[in-house]
């Protein structure tokens, strides 16, 4: 039960509304909202008996996690689990999700103490309580899904396609283990001194595999990669 006094309750239910605005969602319950975007120091400086949004952000952390794994493991069926665990980590880490909180500018409205400094963790924490909200004034997946994909939907398109990831390195773990011996080498360079093209070829134990161009070697060579890892059958193409 939350107790507030009446010169608090105008400051909470703006906050409230304004983060409604924002994330496209109407609570039926307003003070489920209000916990998940009220740190235990607002509740400290106005002298107010109530939950803040700790609990909230604990069952938030299980559901995005979910969320984002099932949205991984349906759209990208050419990953193994290993790679799937690596990008869901990066996906729901704090940085995306605080990221998010400020420049969706919810944290303008989050209720606390302003004399606190809140990092990039803290802040992504209130991601994680603003889906569980959903999530329990909802009653179901459906809107909290929808919530958490509007927001990472670019962040998961963006981690797929990170060269950070690495064709190469797929490669790599899957020669390792069938202990074959990988080498690029440079067949040719062409263009302009500003405008080069460079063509690579993969071989493996000696044999050439396949070859591919980019204006980088490294392009070049993650090219032959992936072909390598369709032609092995490690992904789909």
């Amino acid at each position: 039960m939350i107790i507030r006094k009446n010169n608090e309750d105008n400051l909470e239910l703006s906050s409230v509304k304004a983060v409604e605005k924002i994330i496209g969602y109407t609570f039926n319950d307003k003070k489920i909202l209000q916990r998940a975007i009220t740190h235990s120091s607002y509740n400290t400086l106005k002298g107010i008996e109530g939950e803040s949004y700790e609990r909230m952000e604990f069952l938030g952390d299980s559901i995005l996690g979910f969320v984002v794994a099932d949205e991984l493991y349906k759209k990208y069926p050419q990953f193994d689990e290993g790679m799937l665990t690596k990008f869901k980590a990066n996906i729901v880490s704090s940085a995306p999700l605080a990221d998010i909180i400020d420049s969706s500018k919810i944290f303008e409205y989050v209720l606390y103490d302003k004399t606190n400094t809140f990092k990039q963790k803290k802040k992504s924490d209130f991601f994680e309580s603003i889906v569980a909200a959903i999530y329990l004034d909802s009653n179901g997946l459906k809107a909290t899904r929808q919530f958490i994909l509007k927001y990472l939907k670019p962040y998961i398109s963006a981690e797929i396609k990170n060269d950070t990831f690495d064709y190469k390195s797929m490669l790599y773990e899957y020669c390792s283990a069938k202990k074959m011996l990988i080498t690029f080498e440079q067949k040719d360079v062409t263009g302009p001194s500003h405008d080069l093209t460079f063509t690579m070829q993969l071989l493996i134990n000696g044999e050439i595999i396949c070859e591919a161009q980019g204006k980088k070697k490294q392009d070049a060579e993650k090219k032959c990669s992936k072909q390598a890892l369709i032609k092995f059958g490690e992904i789909s193409d």
